[in-house]
Parts: structure tokens; C-alpha cells; sequence
């Protein structure tokens, strides 16, 4: 070994054999960040496990399984005769910043722009930024953490072995056997009885409303969201030219009973029944049953947004609003990125069978289907019970994170804020119990370095108030730090 090596073989690696981390993982951790800190660069040899072992005083065993997780995660490789080594391409060095930041258009560049192209200029400023380590309490992203990326891996490199049939273009549509698994998993998990010839695989839940959009509505026509409710996709029905009607909430959901008196009847009626968003709540029985006969008797399309029904925490989730419909007027929406990761980019729609071949047709114009690799690694994933199984651990885990940030609210805000502890999702939306205190929390908040999303960034009449705070992407130290360091704030 080189002796630029052994100068940090065994001086910085500091273990604690009386803390709650086990040994082995501790080691794992120190190595990977020597690696990802370039402290060990690539192809650097590192000691062998019994040298290792017997120089920190640990076993051999203990030695080994920080190994071994390390090969499989793709930080180290073993090469045969000549030890372990830190790999030539670590896992740091996929990881992507952005390239540049993006800037106000000039007056000529956007005087050149189509009027659409115009308005978009001006959003821009939305464009949310790419972030490596997301910080408490942005809302929409899981516990990427906690992902089993070994398991994936193997999966990806068992699926990778292609022949000649994986280089042609497959079908629009989406890769079969896992269209079969979702179908098979909808009908055990949602209640919703469907064939995979039904299952149409989209890039998200965005390219999905971009599809349901042009093939469903005529420029003109109306649709009544939820309000507050899915900004990003709303105006993608702006843009489609839909006369988009905002429909308030109750403790129910959407309240088709306050559709304001000169709303022309819906084309479309977007949903978010699972777990409302923003607001979290789940759309009782009677409320999906009474759309579900209001779309019949309008001829309305529903869409169903499904995007965290599967994080119920009081009891079961519930079957989906498109299992109670026997008139197929309803269309299923998922998406993988809340349920995996987020830039799987995987989501499906669940269609009538009579708008299946118009759908795979506009898969077909619109980009010709999604690469199959992922999807078949994701089939594997399915179909091995992985993913029940995550599904299930991120369930409890989310319910455990979720009342920890509940619990420190009411500890250190109490007084200040309101929040609800709801049946289901990803995040808590508080509000000040008076627009000053709430205004007080928001500046808190900046100073304190604690992210949120406004809840008037997904209202389209700004009457609603509140800050969305998500969870399930923070361990309980993070939520409990950061909410100490919000109340610091608002005393200083």
C-alpha cells in the first residue's frame, strides 16, 4: 500500500463501541465519507480486513460488513489479487449540480419568444433549483435515504444483460410485465380492477395532465380543481387554453356545492382524494360517491390524482375513487417519484378501455415511450415483493416522522400555530392562529434557515393561508432541530 495510505489508515477512523450505531455501520459511515470527501480517492487501495481489523481493535466480521456494504453500494470494488480498492467511478462522482443559473431573458431574446413562450419567461423564476441535500422542511420528496439502492443495483445490472429485442423500440404504451404488475397491485392495494392493457406509463404525473389535457379537452372548455390545489398542473391547463374553475374545500374535499354560480359545467374534474394537496385532507365516501354521480350525470371526466395514497396512517387506505366507478368516467393517475425516488421519473395513468388506443397513440407522437431499463428494473423490484415491502416500511416510518413534527410544533409554537395531524401524505400545512403571528413564523422561519412552501403558491385566489411543511424526507433529529432553531428565531 502506498504510504501516502497509511497516513490515514487508522487515525481518523474514530468508532464508539457504547453508542446506538453498531460498530460495523459506524466504520461503513467514516469510509464513505473518506471517499466522498476524496480524503480516499479512486483506485486507492484500502487495508485489508484482517489489518484493519486488528488495528482499530475491532473483528474481522465487524471489518467485513462495512465492506461489503460498501462494494455493493458501489464506493469500493475487489479486485481478484490485488485487494480492495476505492472504485475507479465512486457513486459521488454521478452526482449532478447545475450547470449554470438560469437568468432573466433580455428584452430582444424575448420579444422573439411566442406569447406563451413570453409568460414562461416570466415564471422562470419558479423553476425550482436543483438541490443535492434537501433541507427541513421542503415538502414532495420521500426518504431517499432509506431507498434500498443495493437491491436496486442488483436489479440494474441483472436487467442490463440486453440482446438484440431490447434495442428495438418497444411499445408506447410502456413495458408489459410491469404494466401486468401494476394492474395486479392496484387491484390488491386500491380496490381498482383493471387489465395492463389499461395501463398507460408516462414520465409523471406532469407529461400525464400535458396528455389528459390534448386529448380531453377543447380550448375553452371548463375544469373545476381543488383550491387550493396542484398549481404546476394547472397551468398546464392554462396553457392547453381549459377555463380552469377553482372549487373550495371543506373538512370532505372539494365542495361541489360552493362552485362559484357562473362556472359552466366541467369537462374535467381533477381530485386529489387520497390525501389532499395541500391541505391533507382524505375525501370521505359519501363526497367521492356524489362526484362520481355528478360526473355521470354531466358526462364529466374525472382525474384522479393519486399521488400519496399509499401513505394512510390511521387504517387501511382507501379504495380509490376509480374503484367506486362503474360508469368508466374515472382516470387513475400514479406516480413512482413520491412512492421511490424522484428521479425515477415513472408514473402511469389508469384509463377506460374505450381511451386506450388514442392514449398510447399520443405516447407514441409525444416522445415513443419511456426507456425500458428502468422499467424493467422496476418490474423486478415489483414483482420480488420489494416493493410492498418498502411501501410498508415507509408507511410506518412516515407516521413516525409525521407526529414528530407534529409533537414539536405544539412543544415549541404552541400559541402560535395552528396544525392538523392528517390521515395520510408527506407533509403538515400550519398556519398562524392570526395573519400577524403567521407573519411572524414566516420571518422566523427565513432566519432560522427552515424551508416551507406557502400555501398561496398553490391557491388561485391567494385567500388561503399557511406554510407546507414536509416530513417524510427528515430524520427526527433534522425535524426536531430545525423547529428548535424556528422557535430560537422568533425570540430573538
Amino acid at each position: 500500500m502506498p504510504r501516502r495510505n497509511e497516513q490515514f489508515e487508522f487515525d481518523w477512523i474514530q468508532l464508539n463501541g457504547e453508542g446506538t450505531t453498531p460498530v460495523y455501520q459506524q466504520l461503513e459511515n467514516q469510509l464513505r465519507r473518506a471517499i466522498v470527501g476524496q480524503m480516499l480517492k479512486p483506485e486507492d487501495r484500502v487495508p485489508s480486513s484482517r489489518n484493519l481489523a486488528s488495528a482499530i481493535g475491532v473483528s474481522r466480521n465487524t471489518v467485513l460488513s462495512a465492506y461489503e456494504q460498501l462494494i455493493s453500494e458501489g464506493y469500493l470494488e475487489s479486485v481478484r489479487g490485488s485487494g480492495t480498492r476505492v472504485a475507479k467511478i465512486p457513486p459521488q462522482a454521478f452526482d449532478f449540480d447545475p450547470a449554470h443559473t438560469a437568468t432573466t431573458p433580455t428584452k430582444q431574446s424575448s420579444a422573439r419568444l411566442s406569447t406563451l413562450g413570453q409568460q414562461l419567461a416570466q415564471e422562470a423564476q419558479w423553476l425550482p433549483p436543483v438541490s443535492k441535500r434537501p433541507k427541513a422542511f421542503t415538502p414532495h420528496l420521500p426518504a431517499t435515504d432509506e431507498f434500498p439502492t443495493a437491491l436496486w443495483n442488483r436489479f440494474s445490472v441483472e436487467q442490463s444483460r440486453w440482446s438484440d429485442k431490447h434495442l428495438r423500440l418497444g411499445d408506447p404504451q410502456g413495458y408489459y410485465p410491469l404494466r401486468e404488475s401494476i394492474a395486479q397491485y392496484m387491484a390488491v392495494s386500491r380496490g381498482l380492477s383493471c387489465e395492463p392493457e389499461q395501463v398507460v406509463m408516462t414520465s409523471g404525473s406532469q407529461q400525464a395532465f400535458t396528455m389528459i389535457a390534448q386529448l380531453l379537452l377543447n380550448p375553452g372548455e371548463t375544469i373545476w380543481v381543488e383550491e387550493p390545489g396542484n398549481s404546476p398542473a394547472n397551468r398546464l391547463l392554462d396553457i392547453a387554453g381549459a377555463k380552469v374553475v377553482p372549487v373550495p374545500l371543506d373538512s370532505e374535499g372539494i365542495d361541489v356545492s360552493r362552485v362559484p354560480d357562473r362556472a359552466a359545467q366541467p369537462k374535467l374534474i381533477s381530485v386529489t382524494p387520497g390525501g389532499q394537496w395541500p391541505m391533507g385532507m382524505t375525501m370521505s365516501l359519501n363526497r367521492r360517491l356524489e362526484l362520481i354521480a355528478l360526473a355521470q350525470r354531466h358526462q364529466s371526466w374525472i382525474i384522479e390524482d393519486d399521488y400519496n395514497g399509499e401513505f394512510r396512517y390511521t387504517r387501511r387506505p382507501h379504495p380509490s375513487l376509480s374503484s367506486l366507478d362503474s360508469s368508466g368516467q374515472t382516470i387513475y393517475m400514479g406516480t413512482f417519484s413520491k412512492l421511490l425516488f424522484p428521479s425515477i421519473r415513472l408514473g402511469f395513468l389508469i384509463v377506460p378501455k374505450s381511451l386506450v388506443p388514442v392514449f398510447a397513440y399520443a405516447r407514441f407522437l409525444q416522445d415513443r415511450g419511456s426507456p425500458p431499463l428502468v422499467q424493467m428494473v422496476l418490474h423486478r423490484f415489483i414483482e420480488t415483493g420489494n416493493f410492498v415491502k418498502h411501501i410498508r416500511r415507509m408507511r410506518t416510518l412516515y407516521a413516525e416522522r409525521q407526529t414528530v413534527l407534529y409533537e414539536s410544533l405544539q412543544k415549541h409554537l404552541a400559541g402560535l400555530v395552528d396544525v392538523q395531524q392528517p390521515e395520510s401524505g408527506m407533509h403538515l400545512t400550519a398556519q398562524g392562529v392570526t395573519r400577524e403571528a403567521e407573519a411572524k413564523l414566516i420571518h422566523a422561519a427565513a432566519r432560522a434557515k427552515v424551508e416551507f412552501h406557502p400555501v398561496s403558491l398553490y391557491s388561485r385566489t391567494g385567500s388561503t393561508t399557511g406554510m407546507i411543511l414536509g416530513f417524510a424526507a427528515y430524520d427526527r433529529k433534522s425535524i426536531q432541530s430545525a423547529v428548535r432553531r424556528w422557535a430560537k428565531a422568533l425570540k430573538d
